[in-house]
């Protein structure tokens, strides 16, 4: 089973992890993603969390500029809740997100972000 495994040291472009999901929408894949501090952006709501990965930006970034809709071109994450329960953890401000999941096809964009829902795999 294909498996990415990285952590993200603060909220910048990342293009691996797009790449690895294009690449194996559909497809069964193995998560370990962790966040350091103030690295996440995303959120939690009623059925589900996100993340939002920024692949590329028009401009270089200036040092301590954090990649936006404005200034560079994104994917949001969607991850179901599994009976309520919230697959992304967070444990002092470190996120992290494992298991086995199904990724969808990228979708969009919508509101300057593609879509990709990353569905708990059994």
């Amino acid at each position: 089973m294909p498996s990415f495994k990285t952590k993200f040291a603060k909220a910048a472009v990342d293009s691996d992890f797009g790449d690895f999901i294009e690449e194996h929408a559909g497809e069964k894949v193995k998560l370990d993603l962790q966040w350091e501090r103030g690295a996440f952006d995303g959120a939690s709501e009623k059925d589900f969390q996100f993340f939002v990965l920024f692949e590329s930006c028009g401009e270089a970034l200036e040092k301590g500029e954090k990649p936006t809709i404005y200034n560079c071109s994104g994917t949001e994450y969607n991850v179901p809740k599994v009976e309520g329960k919230a697959l992304i953890t967070e444990d002092g401000g470190v996120f992290r997100l494992r298991g086995v999941f199904e990724p969808s096809e990228r979708t969009g964009p919508l509101q300057g972000l593609f879509a990709v829902e990353l569905a708990p795999a059994t």
